[in-house]
């Protein structure tokens, strides 16, 4: 018996390549969008979970001892945010917060106190000469802080000023440049920010 010898013509190489080529890049394709979807199904649960658990903490009354670290539910709101049971909660391990809360995955919660003093001011974006006069009311009485900080050429140039009460009227006289304005008005625990930015001109 004689042997057979065999040849893969230059057609059949080529199709092979190229249908392993398409099947390669198929499989990338699958894959890709598989995982992207298993991420995207991952943090959209994940937001949920966030969201109800702000819900909760926020809305609800909780079920609190008379020692907190006791208590068999955690959150701290109801009509408004208890600020005592919101510092016990904060006071808390991080492991003990989850066993009471019943959460199994990872979590970090922040709270931030927002603005409730309103800034107003008649700041205008250009003055064309260095005497700025910059007016200011507060809905309350309260301390205020305004810092200046600009450029002057190629140097540096800050200013700062405070006041008190509900009117706050400032008299500059500043060189050239361009400046960034931050204010701050504080009464009690309140408070309340300003910003602006302003060209000068001579």
């Amino acid at each position: 018996m004689g042997r057979v010898k065999g040849q893969a013509s230059p057609d059949f190489v080529m199709s092979a390549m190229i249908f392993s080529l398409a099947a390669l890049f198929i499989f990338s394709h699958l894959t890709r969008t598989y995982y992207s979807r298993i991420w995207e199904i991952s943090r959209v649960g994940g937001t949920a979970g966030a969201q109800n658990l702000a819900m909760f903490i926020v809305s609800e009354e909780g079920n609190w001892s008379s020692n907190p670290f006791e208590s068999n539910s955690l959150a701290f709101g109801g009509t408004e945010v208890n600020e005592t049971r919101m510092n016990y909660f904060f006071g808390m391990p991080y492991q003990h917060v989850q066993n009471r809360l019943v959460m199994t995955d990872e979590f970090r919660i922040e709270v931030w106190k927002l603005p409730s003093i309103g800034i107003t001011s008649d700041v205008e974006e250009l003055y064309l000469n260095d005497t700025v006069d910059i007016n200011f009311q507060t809905t309350v009485n309260s301390s205020f802080m305004m810092v200046l900080v600009g450029t002057q050429g190629s140097e540096g140039y800050a200013l700062w000023n405070q006041s008190t009460g509900k009117y706050h009227d400032f008299q500059l006289n500043i060189p050239g440049g361009t400046y960034s304005l931050k204010a701050l008005a504080t009464a009690g625990e309140e408070y309340g920010a300003y910003e602006a930015i302003f060209r000068v001109v001579r």
